[in-house]
């Protein structure tokens, strides 16, 4: 703790002391995957405009701070919607760390098109940091002696961007449809066997001649009753390059100082089912739903998938492919059943790992005859690899490991002296917590309601006055209708959440209580083993390695 006390001393007391207040900046720029983007909004334009700030803020006899540039952080083809951006987050990074006690931007469309997440950045986590944010084109500073009366400006222009960020979407969503129907290829890259060419201004696939043959041998031999096995053996030893190392090294068989990887299973099984290969394109499966409120592309239903016929050359016939895929339907009701993330009762999913490969242990569960009941194994995929990952065979049986931890938990409990209050307020804390995150959304969500009602009212205002046109008023209207309905979605979504939160907080302490008091539950709970337990490693010998995450790093050790 020491180190870390002078690390954010030392970075607190590095801004040099002027008669001014002096701020260490930093400016983040953005461009956005959006076609519809200005093309001004290039990221030297940015950085420009805000070095040029710097500069006249700097020169000024009326200034009221000094600002160095500590540095410029960039995300390109990063859509605003989302903040999970790597220039984005080493700038937050940097303001955590005192680095930087502000941020410049062009326009807050740069900083963000999210309208909550973006005024929950600007109105409560950047202040609670102490760091200043500057917009410079929109002529906000959240220090600023009028902050408080450029705050309701603020909330319509994040509502602006976040409602551009959403027409954007909708039309190019509806112009790859468009596309789509029309026999273009809409996809980033072109499927194995073949590149993208423009022709006659529509994007069309080629036969890559390179790499056809393989995609047709690896029909033929699945038709001819090789195993999806028995076809990676073969690409193997054959040195073909698998899809991912053939887009890196752009040929198709490995080279004297190149690296072979095997196939995957997973890859022969998508090559195998895709219907491109006889001169079809399906698209459009999933949907790009931000204009309908979904941050994340969603699967489409299939009346919704657009197919065009003849659009390219195929590399099979259609016959051998529906011959592969009447096999392919045999197989999948032979298979064993593997774990799917829609169970809930894998309960080591995400802490269990081989300890000689490091690799996740693969799940696969099994039903008891007679009985309504479901139990999970686990072994090292690796195991069966026949390239340089290969490991050894590592397995184990939940029931077995369940024994062991369960064991092994309430021993360490006990020597911690972890008592049952302490887990369960602790418990209760954090419910506490999601509840308030989840209060405050709503009380956002209210207020930036009241913010467009009252611009409402101002434009019909306006338009009265002859200020406005008609269209500019209804346009604003329809806007409003379309943020109140999405409040009302979002509040119910809330709602459920809270409720979830309390249920959930309940259950835990009711099993903390049953693990630590009693002692008589023989079955690990998954959100027990997660938050207690930061990884499990299994070895071949037998031996576990248990980390916890109350504990001060070390394994627990036994067999």
């Amino acid at each position: 703790m020491a180190r870390t006390a002078k690390r954010y001393q030392k970075a607190e007391t590095g801004i040099k002391q002027y008669s001014l207040p002096v701020f260490s900046a930093g400016i983040y720029s953005r461009v956005s995957v959006d076609s519809g983007e200005n093309k001004t909004e290039t990221i030297e334009n940015q950085i420009e405009i805000a070095r040029q700030f710097v500069m006249e803020n700097n020169s000024s006899t009326e200034r009221k701070m000094d600002i160095q540039i500590y540095g410029i952080y960039i995300d390109r083809g990063i859509t605003g919607t989302s903040f999970d951006r790597k220039g984005f987050m080493r700038l937050m990074e940097d303001v955590k760390s005192h680095k930087i006690n502000c941020i410049i931007v062009k326009d807050l469309s740069r900083f963000g098109r999210d309208y909550i997440e973006t005024g929950n950045y600007i109105e409560k986590i950047l202040p609670f940091l102490g760091c200043r944010f500057i917009a410079v084109t929109d002529g906000f500073d959240s220090m600023s002696g009028n902050a408080a009366e450029s705050q309701l400006a603020v909330d319509i222009k994040n509502l602006v961007n976040d409602m551009y960020a959403k027409d954007i979407s909708k039309r190019s969503a509806l112009a790859k449809k468009m596309a789509a129907k029309a026999g273009s290829y809409i996809g980033g890259f072109a499927p194995y066997g073949y590149n993208i060419a423009s022709i006659n201004g529509i994007r069309k696939l080629v036969v890559d001649k390179q790499c056809a043959g393989i995609v047709k041998m690896v029909f033929e031999k699945y038709a001819g009753g090789s195993s999806y096995n028995d076809i990676i053996f073969y690409l193997y030893t054959n040195k073909i390059h698998r899809i991912s190392d053939y887009k890196k090294y752009h040929h198709v068989y490995c080279e004297s100082d190149e690296t072979l990887h095997q196939w995957g299973q997973n890859v022969i099984r998508g090559l195998l089912r895709n219907p491109v290969y006889t001169g079809k394109l399906v698209q459009c499966k999933k949907s790009a739903g931000l204009y309908k409120g979904q941050k994340k592309t969603m699967p489409a239903s299939k009346d919704e998938w657009v197919t065009a016929r003849g659009t390219h050359e195929a590399v099979i016939s259609s016959a051998l492919f529906e011959e592969v895929q009447q096999k392919l339907e045999k197989t999948v009701k032979c298979a064993p059943k593997q774990y799917t993330d829609k169970e809930t009762d894998n309960i080591y999913r995400n802490i269990l790992y081989c300890g000689i490969c490091g690799k996740r242990m693969h799940p696969v569960f099994y039903g008891c005859r007679g009985k309504d009941e479901r139990h999970f194994s686990y072994h090292c995929r690796n195991a069966y690899m026949i390239d340089g990952r290969k490991c050894e065979k590592n397995y184990i049986r939940e029931d077995n490991l369940d024994i062991y931890v369960m064991g092994q938990l309430k021993q360490v409990l006990k020597s911690q002296k972890v008592k049952i209050k302490y887990c369960i307020q602790a418990n209760n804390s954090l419910c506490s917590q999601k509840i308030t995150s989840y209060l405050e959304e709503e009380k956002e969500l209210v207020k930036a309601c009241e913010a467009v009602k009252e611009e409402c009212a101002l434009k019909f205002m306006q338009y009265k006055e002859g200020k406005a046109t008609k269209e500019e008023y209804l346009e604003f209207k329809q806007y409003k209708k379309e943020q109140e309905d999405f409040s009302e979605k979002r509040n119910a979504e809330l709602k459920k959440k809270i409720q979830d939160c309390k249920l959930q907080a309940e259950e835990k302490n009711q099993f903390l209580e049953a693990v630590l008091k009693a002692g008589k539950c023989q079955k690990m709970d998954i959100r027990l083993a997660e938050e207690l337990i930061s990884k499990i490693l299994l070895f071949p010998d037998g031996i576990i390695e248990i980390y916890y995450k109350f504990t001060d790093g070390g394994a627990q050790v036994g067999k």
